[in-house]
């Protein structure tokens, strides 16, 4: 026995020579004394009494975690008994408070003279730490996933990458709690790991998700991956509904397919990022495919987002104001332009206001472009009135310029700037579930009514009609979208529509526009009805500033 002891004294004193050299926690396992040390951060980290302690083998087992007692007992019996000279075990072990805390645990046993095991000598890892295993669900960490895709080169058979996330879930930490939140991965873990089976590795990533690496999966006419989202989706609802409903939430999920002829990689990790991101966007609760076509697009909207942004530092370099002529139907003359943002660039040529202006507002250029565009109308429109006294321009306003920046603020130092009378432009706001907003949305449009600046609301009829502003007078013209006017000749309901949203406007003293007036067969029907100006290609195109000098500018009548 003082043999044994010399010798557990011995490789103690070397352990805590080279604790400090490691992270890990060494350790030594004496099993013909039943003695156990390890080194003094694994006992304050760990759910045993101290870091040197006999009745070891009892001791151990009530630290390590239930679902992993029978596991380590087995390996420690084939040790002790030789048929087995090392322990290399990735398992669970309890801190200090309960909670599971994953390990790598390695060792080797060292025999004495009999033969008998008489030390295990190692070392123990933190699996969480290391970034290998999830603390919360238990599930390998996408180092793992990443190791794993480089293992397996190059597929013999189809299988597919699906990712699963939760929506809402930043909803669910802050209206709950982050503990609430770690109990909902964790049972969406379960579920994932009860259907996947052994038909698919299952992977912790960051956040909300969990990603699955199938690599047989059978043909993809099938659309495995899709399937195995649907029984995901259906465990889930289930167990929600086990709990009574206390915590309602959806999944949605993005997956790649990969085939023996395809270059699998790491990449295929960001295809299937790429198509949960997409199946959020499109409304949650779904599973989307990733597909090249649709990753291009967004490649090629990231592009042009940048070239925009870089655009805008650069002087608003590409960017252009073309104007549209506004017909005064009753003088049957033109009485102002709406100015419309046009740009062009060197690589991606004329894009589509379409295209661009979504772009503009979902980075917030909009704003900085946005002023832009009220003080060159502004200028422009100054320079019109020496020709044409009293000539009017309409400036189109997104909603993220009035709910992000101080547009009224921009507006007052242009009009003061240039000494522009403010009868002499109207902003033009469309349509939107925007103007539902509540008390934001009301107090910045009567910002612009007690400054006596006019509004119009533009393609009405389109969104959510909120007739409420019209009868507060927030707005001075009612501009008609063409989706009416485009049908006006064929179809009864769109005529009626435009006619009673007409005299409506008219009875609250509101003017009204037309817009979309193409053909001369709209403008004779349009005109039975009375509006106050008409806009259409049936007078013009949008056209650069040259253009409509030249062709319009000073043009007494029009029809």
């Amino acid at each position: 026995m003082g043999n044994s002891l010399n010798k557990f004294e011995q490789f103690n004193d070397v352990f805590k020579i080279l604790a400090k050299c490691t992270d890990d926690y060494l350790f030594i396992l004496d099993f013909i004394e039943d003695h156990f040390n390890i080194t003094e951060r694994g006992a304050e980290r760990f759910n045993i009494p101290c870091a040197d302690f006999y009745n070891a083998l009892e001791i151990i087992s009530g630290a390590v975690h239930p679902e992993d007692k029978e596991m380590l007992a087995n390996n420690l019996e084939m040790i002790k008994s030789g048929q087995s000279s090392e322990h290399d075990l990735e398992y669970k072990w309890l801190d200090k408070n309960g909670n599971a805390v994953w390990i790598s645990c390695r060792g080797q046993a060292i025999y004495n003279e009999q033969g008998q095991a008489n030390y295990l000598v190692g070392r123990i890892s933190e699996l969480g730490r290391k970034n290998k295993i999830d603390n919360i669900t238990g599930l390998y960490r996408e180092i793992k996933l990443r190791q794993d895709i480089l293992d397996i080169g190059k597929p013999g058979t189809n299988g597919f990458l699906l990712l699963i996330g939760i929506d809402n879930f930043k909803d669910i930490n802050e209206r709950y709690s982050k503990e609430v939140g770690n109990t909902t991965l964790q049972g969406l873990a379960e579920c994932v790991v009860n259907i996947a089976g052994n038909k698919a590795e299952v992977y912790r990533m960051s956040g909300d998700e969990i990603m699955l690496l199938c690599t047989d999966a059978g043909p993809v006419i099938d659309d495995p991956a899709k399937y195995m989202y649907k029984k995901i989706r259906a465990a889930v609802d289930e167990k929600i509904g086990e709990k009574g409903y206390r915590l309602f939430y959806t999944i949605s999920g993005g997956y790649v397919y990969f085939t023996e002829y395809d270059n699998f990689g790491l990449d295929y990790i960001d295809r299937a990022e790429f198509a949960l991101r997409l199946a959020k966007i499109r409304g949650k609760n779904m599973c989307v495919c990733y597909e090249q076509n649709d990753y291009s697009e967004y490649v090629y909207k990231l592009e042009l987002q940048e070239a925009l942004r870089k655009a805008a530092e650069n002087g608003f370099d590409g960017f252009e104001l073309y104007y549209q002529p506004i017909v005064n139907t009753k003088k049957a003359c033109i009485y102002g332009a709406e100015a419309l943002l046009r740009w062009q660039n060197k690589k991606f040529g004329m894009v589509s206001p379409g295209i661009f202006i979504p772009l503009l507002e979902e980075s917030g250029l909009i704003i900085p472009v946005g002023r832009w565009v009220i003080e060159e109308a502004m200028r422009q429109c100054l320079k019109w009135q020496e020709r044409c006294p009293g000539f009017r321009v309409n400036i189109n306003i997104s909603f993220v310029q009035l709910k992000k920046s101080n547009v009224i603020s921009d507006i007052d130092t242009y009009i003061e700037k240039y000494g522009f009378s403010s009868n002499n432009v109207l902003f033009e706001i469309t349509e939107s579930g925007e103007l539902e907003s509540g008390y934001a949305t009301h107090s910045i449009l009567e910002a612009f009514h007690r400054r006596s600046l006019n509004l119009a609301i533009d393609d009405f009829g389109t969104g959510y009609s909120n007739l409420r502003y019209i009868k507060e007078m927030m707005f001075n013209l009612v501009k008609i979208d063409q989706a009416f006017i485009r049908g006006i000749k064929s179809s009864q309901y769109d005529y009626m529509v435009v006619k009673q949203f007409t005299e409506l406007a008219h009875s609250l003293n509101l003017k009204v526009c037309y817009e979309g007036v193409e053909t001369e067969e709209d403008f004779k029907c349009v005109m039975e009805l009375k509006p106050d100006y008409i806009q259409g290609f049936y007078f013009s195109k949008p056209v650069p500033v040259a253009e409509f000098e030249e062709k319009y500018l000073g043009k007494e009548k029009v029809f």
